[in-house]
């Protein structure tokens, strides 16, 4: 009898661990609580298997149920039904996006969800998730194989360029290219030419430093000049001013009338000239007395060149006036004793009250008259 109560207290102890460890697995994996079905469609699910673990924001919320075909045969696409916790249920919303994943460096696949946008309404139980087709093996390997042509691409290009610096011309090309670029550097290095001299000698950046200082210079009389200019269209726009009158017409009528009766004068005094007999189209256009008239200006000048030649020889009146200081003095002196004789000065002013009381003219009926005579 109490062999047999120790043998059922076992059983019943490790009945009772079974169950809490059955128990404790399930709680922890959710076996036990509600779920919700959903379907996800993939063209290719890359050996997805019933059991993979569905997984949100790597959190595990349910397991793959099923992975088959559908019933029509012309449906290429896999169905992928999936049981979703049902409190996690409501955090797969309208925009989250089903994913087939890697669950380890062994291959083994399982099933992404992602989210969604939150304040989106959730799907409903039985929904379709949408799914994003998955990067396998063969694109991968399809990947490589078009870079794998554009490595080919680059290798054949360099062995061209190769092949072209092979040539014994194109290297020596590059040599004598090379041997000038050294020797240009060096003379710059050593201040030859004026490159070098730029560079290394400071009375040549002097000279381009006076040089922009008087550009400087020149761009500020530009300026100035340019405010002339613009003060003198404001002045032209405000007026007043000939030229105001002229653009906006307040009295440019008037001065224009005047311009043009000015060239109407001119211009009938250049017909008259020209249709005339006088002696401005004689000396203009020629004609009968033309030789005359440049005789008679021939003996002018020649008379004016030997009045000038005796003024200067200091002939004449005129000539000792301007060349004998001998006379200079004596009109100083008279000059000198008039202003201190007090007779001269009497006389003097005797005669200009005689010359204020000369009779004046009248003029009547077109004759001029004295009053005298008009008496």
């Amino acid at each position: 009898m109490k062999r047999e109560v120790t043998v059922g207290a076992f059983v019943l102890l490790g009945l009772a661990l079974t169950a809490g460890t059955i128990y404790t697995i399930g709680q922890e994996r959710r076996v036990f609580a509600s779920r919700v079905e959903f379907v996800a469609t993939f063209p290719d699910v890359q050996g997805l298997k019933p059991g993979a673990p569905v997984r949100l924001s790597g959190v595990d919320i349910g397991t793959v149920k099923a992975v088959s075909h559908g019933p029509n045969p012309n449906d290429d696409k896999l169905y992928v039904r999936v049981d979703i916790v049902k409190e996690e249920a409501s955090r797969i919303r309208q925009d989250s996006v089903a994913k087939v994943a890697n669950k380890g460096m062994l291959g083994d696949k399982m099933l992404e969800v992602t989210p969604g946008t939150p304040g989106k309404p959730a799907l409903a139980p039985g929904a379709t998730i949408t799914s994003e087709e998955p990067t396998d093996y063969a694109n991968l390997l399809s990947r490589v194989g078009e870079m794998a042509k554009k490595t080919e691409a680059v290798v054949e290009n360099l062995q061209k360029t190769t092949a072209t610096f092979a040539d014994d011309q194109t290297r020596k090309d590059m040599q004598d290219g090379l041997h000038s670029i050294t020797i240009v550097m060096n003379n710059l290095a050593t201040g030859k030419g004026y490159a070098g001299k730029l560079i290394s000698d400071p009375n040549e950046a002097e000279k381009i430093s006076q040089t922009f200082a008087k550009l400087d210079g020149t761009i500020g009389r530009l300026n100035h000049t340019l405010e002339g200019m613009n003060t003198i269209v404001e002045r032209v726009n405000k007026g007043p001013g000939f030229a105001h009158d002229i653009v906006y017409d307040t009295q440019g009528t008037k001065a224009l009338a005047s311009i043009g009766g000015a060239a109407e004068e001119a211009a009938v005094s250049l017909r008259g000239i020209r249709d005339g007999n006088g002696l401005a189209k004689t000396m203009l256009y020629g004609g009968p007395g033309q030789e005359k008239i440049g005789q008679n200006l021939e003996a002018m000048s020649a008379d004016m060149r030997v009045i000038m030649a005796n003024v200067r020889a200091g002939k004449g009146t005129i000539g000792a006036l301007l060349v004998d200081p001998s006379i200079y003095e004596d009109m100083k002196s008279v000059l000198g004793n008039v202003q201190r004789n007090d007779v001269l000065r009497a006389l003097v002013r005797y005669s200009i009250k005689q010359d204020e009381k000369k009779p004046g003219v009248t003029v009547t009926d077109g004759k001029a008259e004295t009053p005298s005579a008009a008496k």
